[in-house]
């Protein structure tokens, strides 16, 4: 069977995605869009690239380094020189500062869920992951439904899905949050702790036994949300856990 485009389909098209291009000329020339980190608008989609990052804003970037111990950060010991295994190794490609804050709330807060991408992608290239073992699977840190629901979509869940592309690991949801905890953002590293003690599952146990895990979170702060969900998964027999974020806040 000749399946060829007849030459008018083809015309026709052409023509739809010209007109396309040109709308969305116009709607950038008209409501340009803005820098998330400042007021600069982005004109041109040459300028904006694929974080929409104005490039003084992007030259803000500042990279976290390679991984450390996460368990030594927390104590206050020596992160870059631990050789504990039973601690947790975190890879964290920025430090949580502007403008890597007004990316991560662009995408959690501000429906934007096609920022996962160029976020992993960005932080793929830093040395944090130039170094991060490589897993078997990818687990995202979960969102309760509940809160999955009011925002559309879950972010660690989006990440881990690229974190995995790029890995070549398969990404699983072997953890629930069976808690609607509150956010960690507005509470003391004490409360944080408390807050998610209890609040996560495994789901997904004969996934995790003996498989190498990367543990997925948009940001990393105390840890405290980590440290709830290493136990669980230890508890379901992981054979290796390492925390990977696109950005770290140490919580002083």
């Amino acid at each position: 069977m000749d399946r060829t485009v007849p030459a008018p389909a083809r015309g026709a098209a052409s023509l739809i995605a010209g007109t396309h291009r040109l709308f969305r000329a116009l709607s950038d020339a008209a409501f340009p869009i803005g820098c998330a980190a400042c007021p600069e608008a982005l004109a041109s989609p040459e300028e904006r690239g694929d974080l929409p990052l104005c490039e003084p804003c992007a030259r803000g970037l500042v990279a976290c380094g390679e991984p450390f111990c996460l368990t030594c950060a927390q104590r206050g010991g020596a992160p870059r020189r631990c050789a504990e295994p039973a601690h947790v190794r975190l890879a964290a490609a920025f430090v949580f500062g502007e403008p890597v804050r007004a990316l991560v709330h662009a995408f959690k807060f501000g429906d934007a869920p096609d920022l996962a991408r160029p976020l992993v992608r960005h932080a793929w290239a830093t040395a944090a992951f130039a170094r991060a073992r490589r897993p078997e699977l990818v687990v995202p840190v979960p969102l309760h439904a509940v809160r999955r629901r009011e925002r559309g979509y879950d972010q660690a869940a989006l990440l881990a899905r690229e974190f995995g592309a790029c890995a070549g690991a398969p990404d699983v949801a072997a953890l629930a949050r069976r808690i609607p905890t509150r956010q960690q953002a507005r509470l003391s590293a004490r409360e944080r702790a408390g807050n998610v003690a209890h609040a996560f599952t495994a789901v997904r146990p004969e996934l995790v036994r003996g498989r190498r895990i990367a543990l997925v979170d948009d940001v990393v702060t105390t840890g405290a949300t980590v440290d709830a969900c290493v136990r669980v998964l230890r508890g379901a027999g992981a054979a290796g856990i390492e925390a990977w974020a696109v950005a770290y806040e140490p919580l002083e």
